[in-house]
């Protein structure tokens, strides 16, 4: 028989450990734990969006229901015509003084 050739064992080097950055190597947490340990703090996390979420739903509501939930809206201010404008427009009819204050 023929004698296989073994393979030297190589040593890890830095480029072999470039996504383990983040985990020490004396952690005495193992895979699992670490996993449950992100999970919980995923879930949490989660919790408190969620929270928000619901607040900024109430707070949108209670915005559209108060009337200041879109954007600002100025008042039409009406026109103020001048003396001649106004005699004019009394003339052609467009504007009637009694109608104006509730009279006629």
């Amino acid at each position: 028989m023929e004698e296989e050739q073994k393979k030297p064992v190589e040593k890890p080097t830095e480029e072999s450990n470039e996504g383990l950055e983040h985990v020490p190597e004396d952690s005495n947490l193992s895979i699992v734990e670490e996993a449950k340990k992100v999970r919980d703090e995923i879930k949490a996390e989660n919790d408190r969006r969620e929270t928000i979420l619901k607040d900024e739903q109430k707070l949108r509501a209670e915005e559209l229901l108060a009337g200041t939930g879109g954007g600002a809206v100025a008042p039409v201010e009406p026109k103020v015509l001048s003396d001649t404008e106004y005699a004019e427009a009394m003339e052609r009819g467009e504007v009637n003084p009694l109608k104006d204050d509730g009279i006629y």
